[in-house]
């Protein structure tokens, strides 16, 4: 049973990881020494730890074309740093043989830049670089070097990485006296039997943390599970499903039954997941708290913070979070409590700008309907859509009903609340940077009118050249930048308290009367 929180990560990490990719040149060669690769004894070691092990073995650079493809199904990728291959030049490979005069690492380094890009919209890639040579900390150098460009990546002890993105560098065991002379480098030498550890502790150690461990343990089960969805999803549906299409007046909204449908069949799938996380709650905390820290309340206030505390508050119910943490620190004020109350995680932390940017990525994840950007489609105008002018550089809450934003023809009023600039309660976080309140009062609504699609009976945003992000362009040409679009019942909660602004009743009264009210 796991003892620690990074053995809880590790296990997690064990079950997620399923398949590994290796990429060498002499994974077949007979010649077992030097720089040689047994397949058949890697392919062994991955089994007996219920991996699928594949092994890509190129012979020319022309072959290395199609490994972008093995690269996004593979959870972990291993490379040799020198790759002799032929060097045959085609269109798709100029690139590659570029530097072709001294080919060692020069096509390693290419694939690790392919893997980088490919990582640029925040996937999670594991790298590892598995060689016979012997300068593991000159290689580290030259992969630091031709990634930097991306100014996102650190160099470590043979590794470099980024937030999403680990590359380590390790040396294929070639004999007792390997690095005899080299103290320091006789830890990175790895046999195949290690692979495998190697490879989940690197990972864990990449993405320990609560929530992470969470949405791996969650991708597992629906791994495990992929026969079970289908068979839910099966083509005994598919006559009921084209009868419902086949009524409704704009057909795009079928798709998006199913996609709603789909969403909701795995939040009961992984609902059933039987894990403890009151056990990694407390494991994460014996981790980060094995000694108490000092936080900061106040520009004058400090407090000590021990395992024993947070486990309480973790852990334990109760009724009056202020009585609680009174009793637990005696000596704080009522504004003190309250500090912590509006701002829990200052327990945790004594980093002021960490702890903005974990709430806010936190908030953005609760909030935001769309957490996987850039968009793939073309979004719609709707209740919940954020829109920012780009003449006048301000932004907008469309608070239009969904009945009222679908199945529409020719031009279409829509509603907006503005946002501005925050200066004491926050409704919505757009960015780091920014965060807005919805400017409530009456007077301030704003409408824009904009022409339907014609097909879609939507309003539709569109690409718009020079412009990143999406844009819908009103009937007078003005352009609004499609921003984000808020969650529903976030965005029905700000209608509704809209709503009841626009409700209230002014009238002459008794002053008298009207105060003892």
């Amino acid at each position: 049973m796991a003892q620690t929180f990074e053995d809880i990560t590790k296990d997690v990490v064990d079950r997620f990881i399923q398949n590994v990719l290796f990429i060498d040149d002499n994974a077949y060669d007979s010649d077992k020494k030097g720089n040689a690769f047994d397949t058949q004894a890697i392919s062994s070691v991955f089994a007996r730890k219920g991996k699928l092990c594949a092994v890509y073995a190129p012979s020319s650079a022309k072959d290395l074309v199609n490994c972008a493809t093995l690269f996004a199904k593979s959870d972990v990728i291993v490379l040799d740093w020198y790759l002799n291959l032929n060097s045959e030049k085609t269109i798709e490979d100029e690139e590659l043989d570029a530097d072709a005069e001294e080919p060692r690492g020069v096509y390693t380094l290419n694939l690790i830049k392919n893997i980088v890009e490919d990582a640029s919209d925040k996937k999670l890639k594991l790298v590892v670089v598995y060689t016979g040579e012997t300068d593991l900390k000159g290689i580290t150098e030259d992969i630091y070097k031709d990634v930097s460009q991306y100014n996102c990546f650190e160099q470590g002890d043979c590794c470099v990485s980024s937030s999403n993105v680990m590359i380590i560098v390790r040396a294929k065991y070639n004999g007792e006296d390997q690095y005899k002379h080299l103290e320091d480098l006789k830890s990175k030498v790895v046999k195949y039997d290690d692979l495998p550890d190697l490879i989940v502790s690197a990972f864990a150690n990449h993405v320990n943390g609560l929530l992470s461990n969470f949405a791996l343990t969650a991708i597992s089960m629906i791994r495990e599970n992929t026969s079970r969805v289908l068979n839910v999803y099966s083509s005994k549906l598919d006559i009921a499903y084209l009868g419902h299409k086949t009524v409704l007046p704009n057909k795009d909204d079928s798709k998006k039954l199913l996609i709603k449908l789909f969403g909701e069949s795995i939040i009961d799938l992984i609902s059933s997941i039987e894990t403890d996380t009151q056990n990694w709650i407390s494991l994460w905390t014996e981790n980060r708290f094995s000694e108490p820290k000092i936080m900061n309340i106040s520009d004058k206030k400090t407090i000590s913070v021990n395992k024993d505390i947070l486990g309480k508050l973790f852990l334990e119910n109760f009724d009056d979070f202020g009585k609680y943490i009174k009793a637990l620190f005696p000596d704080l004020s009522n504004s003190d409590i309250r500090a912590i109350h509006n701002n829990s995680t200052m327990l945790l932390c004594d980093n002021a700008d960490t702890i903005k940017m974990s709430n806010i990525l936190f908030a953005k994840l609760t909030h935001h309907k769309n957490v996987f950007l850039p968009q793939r489609e073309c979004p719609i105008l709707t209740l919940g859509t954020v829109i920012r002018s780009i003449k006048k550089n301000k932004y907008y809450l469309c608070i239009q009903q969904k009945c009222d934003s679908l199945r529409i023809d020719g031009d279409r009023r829509f509603l907006f609340l503005p946002l501005v600039e925050t200066g004491g309660e926050t409704h919505i976080i757009i960015n780091n940077e920014n965060d807005f309140q919805v400017a409530k009062s009456t007077f301030e609504i704003k409408t824009i009118i904009f022409e339907a699609d014609k097909s879609k009976r939507c309003i539709c945003s569109k690409r718009v050249e020079g412009i990143e992000s999406f844009v819908f362009t009103s009937i007078y040409n003005e352009k609004y930048e499609w921003v984000l679009e808020l969650k529903e019942l976030h965005a029905q909660r700000i209608l509704n308290s809209y709503c009841a602004n626009l409700a209230r009743v002014g009238i002459d009264e008794s002053e008298w009367l009207r105060l003892l009210s």
